[in-house]
């Protein structure tokens, strides 16, 4: 019987780092910050306290403030479109920064893919729950990132418990708030810190089609 071969398995030593660092078969480490598996089993307060890997975890297709942060290019987001090995690792990247802030990942029975609140989402070392909190920057980008790399229905899922939570309601900006609802709501092309609805934003997520079948919008 023959058999077709994962997406993934052709990363090697010549592809993006990006695909090497998510690639389950490699895992490229990161200088500073080590490999995949390494940053996800780190304790809550070193992910607190540490800044550049969550441009690792959750890369974008702009540049940032962290002049060595990786870019997602069409190349990067082909590849995690065609891999579910690929989306798998980002996922898994993901439940563990809900876990950082208190809460937790399910899938339904029917595939539906929601986010809750447990017990330690008052006591997480990460304070998210407070305004002015850096971790406000953070979660715009992971929305950001899990929509352009194909994870659409996490960053829907993520963003329907941050619109719907009073303690959210009560204790974040209206800023923050406007920030996760550009990273959720908007076209992909443009940016969250974008004002202009009618400026080019990035070219590439502007033509691309392939990308754009995981967004789901959540009605406020």
């Amino acid at each position: 019987m023959s058999t077709t071969a994962s997406p993934s398995s052709s990363i090697d030593a010549s592809s993006p780092f990006l695909l090497r660092f998510f690639s389950p078969t490699l895992y490229l480490p990161d200088p500073s910050s080590g490999t995949l598996p390494q940053i996800l089993a780190w304790p809550d307060t070193r992910l607190e306290f540490s800044h550049d890997y969550v441009q690792l975890l959750f890369p974008l297709p702009e540049h940032s403030a962290f002049a060595s942060a990786p870019i997602v290019t069409q190349q990067i987001a082909e590849a995690f479109a065609a891999s579910d090995e690929l989306r798998g690792e980002l996922r898994r990247a993901f439940g563990r920064m809900m876990v950082f802030y208190g809460l937790k990942v399910d899938v339904s029975s029917t595939g539906t893919t929601f986010v809750t609140a447990t017990e330690r989402v008052h006591t997480s070392p990460s304070r998210w729950l407070s305004r002015f909190n850096h971790n406000h920057l953070r979660i715009t980008r992971i929305i950001r990132s899990l929509r352009v790399l194909g994870c659409g229905d996490e960053a829907a899922a993520f963003w329907r418990i941050l619109l719907e939570s009073d303690d959210v309601k009560k204790a974040v900006s209206a800023r923050s708030l406007m920030y996760w609802k550009r990273a959720a709501e908007r076209g992909l092309h443009l940016p969250p810190d974008e004002d202009d609805d009618e400026a080019e934003g990035v070219k590439w997520l502007r033509d691309w089609k392939g990308g754009v079948s995981g967004v789901k919008k959540v009605q406020s």
